[in-house]
């Protein structure tokens, strides 16, 4: 079983790579270096309070998010699938609330685009 740090290490690799950022850059927005991130994310190093406020503020989330999203997961799967819903999901959470409500019935939009039979196609 995982410990916290190295499922917390999970977690940063996952967001960091969601939002397509190097070690280096990452660690350079929180004033640490790309090796400190590499240990954080390989679980050898435990993440300090500060750096963990530093990464939640870069990830636009808390460092209690953080930390309960490390202790509740069960076998994240990473996949380029769950790449991309993250980063949507992410940048979804970013909107303002009226934003929200528009990117929604977009989406609403789109899935009745898809149900919709092609125009010239005959009806079943």
């Amino acid at each position: 079983m995982p410990t916290l740090n190295e499922r917390i290490g999970e977690v940063v690799k996952r967001k960091r790579t969601r939002d397509r950022l190097t070690q280096a850059e990452l660690g350079s927005r929180i004033g640490v270096s790309g090796s400190y991130i590499s240990s954080v994310e390989s679980g050898t190093t435990g993440v300090r309070i500060t750096e963990l406020e530093g990464l939640a503020a870069v990830f636009r989330t808390t460092a209690i998010e953080l930390i309960n999203e490390a202790a509740g997961k069960d076998e994240y799967k990473f996949t380029a699938s769950n790449r991309d819903r993250d980063a949507f999901l992410s940048l979804y959470d970013g909107l303002t609330p009226e934003h929200k409500k528009q990117a929604r019935n977009f989406l609403l939009f789109l899935r009745e685009l898809q149900t919709r039979p092609e125009e010239g196609s005959a009806p079943s």
